[in-house]
């Protein structure tokens, strides 16, 4: 008789509170499923906008669209990021952890680099603010949780 083989062998004693692209929370969130059309691929937790095609999205960009959520199911190399024609989770409303890569405050607006869709300083992202703070730095990011959407107060 076969023995079933463990799905897993090894445990890590201490789960880390978050990572770069998760949803803070399960309340209220909206995301949409866009086609990645940027050929290096795109990382989780970063700003995206309009790609050529409807369905499509690019890193960065000028037309904002929303944030890359995480997809721990993806199995790519390199890990943490959506490959070219890959379908992407992008959050358009709710709260996402991300790396800050400048010093935040909550409530503060949000803005991105239109080159690398990195967060912390560069273009304003319409009605988004920082919900934590986090003294973040180009060379060393700092999780965060953002907003998008609906930030005229609790929920």
């Amino acid at each position: 008789m076969l023995q079933p083989l463990p799905v897993q062998t090894s445990y890590v004693r201490y789960q880390q509170p978050a990572y770069n692209g998760m949803l803070a929370d399960e309340n209220n969130f909206t995301a949409d499923s866009k086609i990645v059309e940027t050929a290096a691929g795109i990382g989780f937790g970063l700003a995206v906008s309009q790609g050529v095609n409807d369905q499509g999205v690019i890193v960065g960009g000028a037309a904002f669209v929303g944030l890359t959520r995480a997809d721990n199911t993806l199995v790519s190399t390199p890990v943490d990021m959506y490959l070219q024609y890959d379908t992407a989770g992008i959050l358009v409303h709710g709260d996402l952890w991300v790396f800050a890569y400048a010093s935040i405050h909550a409530g503060d607006a949000v803005a991105y680099n239109t080159s690398t869709g990195r967060l912390g300083a560069g273009t304003t992202i319409p009605g988004a603010r920082w919900m934590t703070t986090a003294n973040g730095g180009a060379s060393a990011p700092v999780l965060a949780v953002v907003r998008i959407g609906n930030i005229s107060g609790n929920r």
